[in-house]
């Protein structure tokens, strides 16, 4: 026998080995119960709300504009709440000087034209493009093209400023 294997202290060894089992028993309980909870878990309740250009895409959106020219895109929204639900959108036409208080939303600055809104309903898991918005510039330089989208509670129309889109587009002459 080697010199060695004569001072291996066979308890601690064993010891070892009893540890070893163990950190490896609890770390497969821990992932899981990982698996469990991540695939049984509910989904988070969402609404989706993008901007769509003219062709009701995802890309492509107008940049540059002339005074006096329409500006096309749409909105779509996505229902993931759970229940039907009544939205509005809210479009605003806002100058170079505009600033944006996301807390309040677009309706208070001075630098932005409240134009026009739409009103949708929409089931759990619908979705839906809305109508072509057309915003109209007459002021050179930077402006901004906003929508808003507010969802209908038991206190009415509420602002969610999670819910805010904005583009901004340079028009020239």
């Amino acid at each position: 026998m080697s010199e060695d294997s004569e001072n291996f202290d066979w308890k601690s060894g064993l010891t070892l080995e009893k540890m070893t089992k163990i950190v490896l028993i609890v770390g497969i309980i821990i992932i899981s119960g990982a698996m469990i909870y991540t695939f049984t878990k509910p989904e988070e309740q969402d609404v989706l709300f993008f901007i769509l250009n003219e062709n009701q895409e995802l890309k492509d959106f107008p940049t540059n504009s002339s005074v006096g020219e329409n500006v096309s895109i749409h909105a779509l929204i996505e229902n993931h709440l759970g229940y039907t639900e009544n939205f509005l959108v809210r479009v605003y036409r806002g100058n170079t000087d505009i600033s944006i208080n996301k807390s309040i939303g677009v309706s208070e600055n001075v630098n932005a034209d409240y134009l026009y809104n739409y009103t949708y309903t929409l089931e759990n898991e619908q979705s839906l493009i809305s109508d072509m918005i057309n915003v109209t510039f007459f002021e050179t330089g930077l402006n901004s093209l906003i929508i808003e989208l507010w969802i209908n509670s038991d206190n009415g129309w509420e602002y969610y400023p999670n819910y805010i889109l904005f583009l901004r587009i340079s028009i020239d002459i």
